[in-house]
Parts: structure tokens; sequence; C-alpha cells
């Protein structure tokens, strides 16, 4: 056995002996190569003198025009004299495309949306990717600024060898702490009478008057109290948990308590949620296509005027209501208290999202493409590069603000602007202060408002938040891969099993238990690992 683990570790040695051999020839070569190129500019516009050309591989949105023909991505070439040989892959073929290329070493000069956080660690180990540390040290001003600025995005952008890989994508907006709100029929409540719920037993009795005292006045029982599709996040009932004090019911599940890391599904509030979840089902109070229909039906129950409750991220500019009209019959309501008094609201942080520019081991110009991310985050380019251009999409008042234009009549918002900016699928970084010096639309003034004035005193802690934004060993990742299939997919069933048939008293030891013979142990064991080697760096 002692052999065994010795000529494991000798082979591993040579491997890594090996591998940075490789990585120090390719930092040489590409050096050697930018020193060929006819006048590269350490600082200012243009990067070189002479234009050159690079490839890049880019996710490309349904909203998003061809990035070839997107008059900003001519704007920044025509800046820097760095041309992009776009290869633009839609989401469904992402995973399988980059698949391939990194099999095959046939590798674009730059990557931006597209990789995840495994690829970057697994493809930055090998190699495959160039460590961007001393390149953002030398040749990008701008981000190093900002990240020395935000110790906090410089410490998820970090992989565990300590190495960055992969530049994040932030913007600093203080409501994209939370992302969904309640919205109630207030119309309904006038009508009978009734106030908005503060606890989840009055939440309770006003969904009851709801379905039995008929709001919609068409005589018929027909009326949905709380309206939810199970599966979607936006809309979904998970938001409610957090009034029986679970902090994470959704996504990884996990909290953190006095820096412990705990398993949201094996407490007792999560018990405690889903029995009331339960007896909101039992008597008719959730919609009972809840966990079958699509996004097309729950939105036409809305706009059709039968839901009275329903959680949406969207509903702000009329998402699921279909007119401004009909959402003006609908308010955000506060988080209720449960039975111990707990009122916290779902964080979901979206300011930072990792992996939005990496630099491959084929790139022969590293510092040219270093320089090229940071000039996208050059002054008020930026804005433009995610907004699209002063004068037809953005304009600027006396006192430096910057508002939106609105889209014409025939095209959405994201349409409008995807089809001359790459908007947030590059590299770019925008501090609290840049971003709160774009003048809200009125959908996210909205969604502001409702922050400040209603979820920002609720939204769970970020100390009891396990982080979204934090790259695992490979070794790690393989093993959670595992264990979270068996035990998220468990979860899940029982979940939904509970919810609609009940059971959780009588069942509720032998689901602990089986969740523990899955492996909870081992996979608390990794994840408090991972965090505490997050929270050191």
């Amino acid at each position: 056995m002692k052999r065994r683990v010795g000529t494991q570790m000798l082979i591993a040695l040579s491997m890594v002996s090996l591998l940075a051999a490789c990585t120090k020839d390719n930092d040489s070569t590409a050096v050697e190569s930018t020193k060929k190129v006819e006048k590269f500019n350490v600082s200012g516009l243009p990067i070189v003198n002479e234009k050159i050309s690079l490839t890049a591989s880019i996710l490309k949105a349904a909203h998003h025009g061809d990035f070839n023909d997107m008059e900003m991505v001519k704007r920044l070439e025509k800046l820097t004299n760095v041309h992009i040989k776009w290869d633009q892959i839609p989401a469904e073929s992402i995973k399988e495309r980059n698949n391939l290329m990194f099999a095959s070493h046939e590798l674009p000069d730059i990557f931006f949306a597209g990789l995840n956080s495994i690829e970057v660690v697994q493809y930055g180990s090998q190699g495959l990717l160039v460590p961007l540390n001393d390149l953002i040290d030398k040749y990008a001003p701008n981000i190093k600024k900002f990240l020395n600025e935000n110790p906090n995005v410089k410490k998820a952008a970090t992989t565990p060898d300590g190495k960055i890989y992969a530049l994040p994508w932030v913007y600093n907006q203080p409501y994209f702490e939370y992302r969904n709100s309640f919205f109630l029929n207030q119309e309904w409540l006038k009508k009978l009478n009734l106030k908005a719920p503060t606890t989840t037993e009055e939440l309770y009795t006003v969904l009851k008057a709801f379905k039995e005292k008929d709001p919609n006045g068409n005589g018929k029982a027909d009326e949905i109290p709380l309206g939810m599709i199970y599966s979607n996040l936006n809309n979904s009932h998970h938001v409610l948990y957090g009034a029986f004090g679970v902090l994470e019911p959704t996504g990884s599940k996990l909290a953190v308590v006095d820096g412990k890391v705990r398993y949201e599904p094996v407490q007792p509030a999560y018990k405690e949620a889903i029995t009331y979840f339960h007896r909101l089902y039992q008597e008719g109070l959730i919609d009972l296509e809840a966990f079958t229909q699509d996004q097309k039906k729950f939105n036409a129950k809305i706009a059709n005027k039968d839901v009275a409750l329903y959680g949406s991220f969207t509903s702000f500019n009329g998402g699921e209501t279909g007119s401004n009209e009909r959402l003006a019959q609908y308010v955000p309501i506060e988080p209720v208290a449960g039975p111990s008094g707990d009122r916290f609201w779902r964080r979901q942080d979206n300011r930072m999202q990792l992996n939005y520019f990496s630099i491959s081991s084929s790139n022969k110009q590293p510092e040219i493409s270093m320089r090229l991310a940071d000039a996208m985050n050059e002054g008020e380019l930026k804005y433009e590069l995610h907004r699209g251009p002063f004068g037809t999409h953005l304009t600027k008042s006396a006192d430096g603000k910057i508002t939106e234009v609105a889209p014409p009549a025939s095209e959405s918002q994201a349409v409008f602007k995807g089809k001359v900016a790459p908007l947030n699928f590059i590299p770019l970084l925008f501090s609290s202060k840049e971003a709160l010096n774009v003048a809200e639309s009125a959908a996210n003034d909205a969604r502001n408002v409702a922050y400040e004035t209603i979820y920002k005193d609720n939204i769970v802690p970020e100390k009891n938040t396990y982080p979204s934004t934090v790259y695992s060993t490979l070794e790690e990742a393989d093993k959670l891969k595992v264990l979270d299939l068996d035990i998220d997919s468990y979860v899940s069933e029982m979940e939904v099993k509970w919810i609609v048939r009940g059971g959780i008293d009588e069942e509720w030891d032998n689901y602990i238990k089986e969740i523990n013979n899955m492996g909870l142990k081992d996979k608390l064991k990794i994840h408090q690992g991972i965090y505490d080697r997050y929270m050191k760096n």
C-alpha cells in the first residue's frame, strides 16, 4: 500500500513538473510572439498600431444579434485595432462544443461567457487556460484597480491553486441581492375588505377567503389563491420557506450558521415549512397544476385574473401579467412571519457571475488579449458595451446621470440592446457607484423600491449564505457530483410527495436516515472545506 501511494505521488509530481514546464514554454512563446507584433502599446489606445485578429468563443443568447454586426463591437475594434473572429455558440450547444474544443486542443484565443467553474479549474490546472494574475498586474490597470478595491471579487475569482483563470462579470447594484417578490391581487383584497397578511396564519386566512368568497365575481369557485410553478424558481413558493427559518431552500440548499455549513432539508424548520405547504395544497389553496404546468399556462392564468398571489422576478415589467394595466392590480407584499417570528427572504445574489473571460494556451498574444479585456472597462465605453451606444440607446444628463432609451414598440429592451452590444456576456466590472449612476427603467426602479422598502432588511444575511461564486477542486467536484445526484434527487422527490400527499411526520425519521446513508456527512465535510478555504483567501 505504501509503495502504491509513493508511486502515485511520483507520478503526480512528474505531471505537475511537466505541466509547469509546458505552461512556462507557452508563456515564453506568447511573450516572444507579442514582441513580433508591430508596436504593441503597453498603455493607451490603440492596443496595437497595426490591426491584428484574435479568435473568441462566446455564448450567444436568443436576444443577441450577430456579434460581427454589433455597433459596439465594431467601435471596440476601431479603438483597439483588435479584430475578433467570433465563434457564437447557443446555450444548448455550449457544453458539447467546449468538450470538443478542449479534447482536440483546437482552442480559440479567448473564451468569453460559456465556460463553467469546473471547466475553468480543470483546464486551468491542465495548462490549457493561462493564469491571468501577472497579466492583470502588468497590462490591466482598470481591472487591477477594481480587484484591489473589491477584494471579495478577487477572492471569488481565485481558484484553489491560488490563480485566476477567468475574470467575472460584476454589476454591483444593491437590489441584485434578491430576485423574487410576491405579488398580491390588491383588488381582491379590497373587495373582500381584507388586510395584507403579515404572518403565515394570516396568509392562510387570506388565501382561504380568496378561494371561498368569489372575489372575481363570476359566481364560480375558480379562483387560484396561490399560483406557482414548482420547478421555476422565479414563480415558485420557495421564498416562503424563510418564514419558518429555512435560510436556503433552493440551489445548493446549504446555509452557514456560526461558521458551520449545514444542509437545510434536514432541519426541523424545513419539516415545519413542508407541513404548512401541505395544508395549503390539501385545502386547494395552491394551484393543483403547480407541479405540471408550463410558463405559458401559468401566465395565462394571471392575465385572466384567476390568481390571487404569485412569486415573480419579471412582474415589475409585466412579464407574467402581459400588460401594465393588469400589473397595476398587483402589489409586492412584505415577508410574512412564521410561528417563531422568522421572516427571512431568500438571498439570490446576482451582483457577480464567474467565468466571463479566459485566455487559452493557444493564444500567442496574451498581453494583447488582457489589454482588450481592460479596454472594455475603460470609462463610459463599458456602459455602451453593456447597454448600447450613447445617442441611440443611452443618454447622459448634465450631472452625468445615464439613462436608457426606450426601445421601439415592436422590440423588447433585451433585443433592442442585444443587436448592438454584447451586454453582460463579457468581463465588465461595475462598482456600486457606477451601477447607481444609471437611471433605472420604470420596471427596475419599481424593483429597487421594493428592495429598499420591503425586502432589504429581511434578506438572509450574507454571513449565513454559502457562497454561490466559489471554485472547488476537481476531486471535490467529482465527489459532490455523485453525492448531490442522490441526495438532492431524493430530497426533491420527497418534498413534492409531502406537499401533495402529506405524511412527513410519519416518514421524517426514515427520510433523515436515508439522507445520512447517502453520504450527507461526507457532503457537508467537503462543503465545509471549500467554505473554510474560501473564507481564508
